[in-house]
């Protein structure tokens, strides 16, 4: 696959998109993808390990948008000069696994990386560590030693971005717990956690607080009417 393939030519008309489009890191900080994806790096890498338990919407996501988010990720890989693209997700997976090594066979610089199951596999310092053998510096940023490291569901939404010029409107989450039916739900970005629980069965308790977030990392809620957001990975 080639930048020609693109339906806009360069990586200032790339970033540019992305900013329109507001996609951001929907992993946690927010951290603008525009300015992340500016810098030229080694290596790529998605953060597949989704090690907060009870979530289950990146695993979700890289099986059943396999090809958007791997054409994503080559694209960043090429415009960033990387030798490689890494999308990282647990051994214990194997589902994802097989499914993803079968799709990067198709990318010259796209490969899998297995992840032991240990918590917080997650965390973007042991990532790198684990992957290229390097070592973030205390309080530093994977690009510090040559890594651009991404959520799913961002690189993703980099996909409707520039290949579809559609914004960041909505995002994918799991709605688990005391629901009648535990989903993972594609949600509107400003719908109420109270409308995401309803759309999963509603809950028969009368008190109850929401974790937003994992059970690990998550903030505790009490106001169902809060709205979901683009950082809004799971309840």
């Amino acid at each position: 696959m080639s930048m020609e393939a693109l339906p806009i030519q360069n990586r200032a008309e790339v970033l540019d998109r992305l900013k329109a489009m507001g996609v951001v890191g929907a992993g946690g900080a927010g951290f603008p993808t525009h300015v992340k994806e500016a810098a030229d790096c080694t290596t790529v890498i998605i953060n597949g390990a989704e090690c907060e338990p009870l979530l289950e919407s990146d695993k979700y996501l890289l099986v059943h948008d396999t090809d958007r988010i791997l054409r994503a990720l080559d694209l960043v890989v090429r415009m960033s000069g990387a030798k490689r693209g890494v999308i990282a997700v647990k051994g214990r997976y194997g589902h994802v696994v097989s499914r993803l090594a079968a799709a990067v066979r198709a990318y010259e610089r796209l490969e899998v990386f297995e992840l032991e199951n240990y918590y917080p596999a997650g965390d973007e310092h042991s990532l790198v560590k684990e992957i290229t053998g390097v070592s973030v510096p205390p309080a530093g940023i994977p690009i510090q030693v040559g890594c651009i490291v991404q959520n799913v569901e961002t690189m993703r939404n980099v996909h409707e971005a520039v290949f579809a010029s559609l914004p960041v409107t909505a995002r994918y989450l799991t709605c688990g717990g005391e629901v009648a039916s535990p989903s993972i739900v594609r949600a509107r970005i400003g719908v109420s956690f109270r409308d995401v629980i309803n759309a999963c069965g509603g809950t028969a308790l009368d008190e109850y607080v929401i974790l937003v977030g994992g059970p690990m990392m998550g903030s505790i809620v009490r106001d169902p009417d809060l709205p979901v957001t683009k950082l809004t990975s799971g309840i």
